[in-house]
């Protein structure tokens, strides 16, 4: 977060600096509001490149055979840019190594549902989970205790989840 911070300094001190020299070169025709409205639209044009940027840089660090199966998008009115076209705020992956197993007839796949978050801190949330490919039902569990941590839910067959764990 701290390198945010600087990016958005340099790109407003760049800017700002830019437009004061352009102003110098011009024998101070243009306007003087000119460097700060500079400085500033460097800074919101760091900061919406970032915004934007967040996702596809994140998800080019998935291993390979990684799956992403939900997006958030999501608007915010200290970012303006975000009404026009929403930026992907967090998402949902699942790796590709996931175990199956046959258990009365019934084929369970246990997997890890990985969660990014892009907060004022990033943030990553995992959560194992095992999933019937027979009732489409799943349920989330501690990884190393084995036991239950949240309530039976139904999944849908249409759902990447279901697509990429049960192929």
């Amino acid at each position: 977060m701290i390198w945010h911070l600087v990016g958005v300094l340099v790109m407003g001190l760049c800017l700002g600096g830019l437009a004061f020299f352009v102003r110098k070169a011009t024998r101070n025709r243009l306007a003087k509001w000119w460097i700060p409205a500079s400085a500033a639209a460097g800074m919101l044009g760091y900061l919406a490149y970032y915004d934007y940027d967040w996702y596809d840089f994140k998800r080019s660090q998935l291993p390979e055979g990684t799956v992403v199966v939900h997006e958030e998008r999501g608007r915010s009115l200290l970012k303006p840019w975000s009404y026009l076209h929403p930026a992907v705020n967090a998402f949902v992956a699942l790796d590709g190594k996931h175990s199956t197993r046959l258990q009365d007839g019934q084929r369970l796949v246990e997997y890890f549902e990985y969660r990014f978050h892009k907060d004022p801190l990033e943030r990553l949330e995992t959560q194992a989970y095992v999933l019937n490919c027979e009732t489409q039902e799943r349920v989330a569990f501690d990884a190393k205790d084995g036991r239950p941590t949240g309530p039976v839910e139904g999944i849908s067959t249409e759902s990447a989840i279901f697509r990429s764990a049960c192929r």
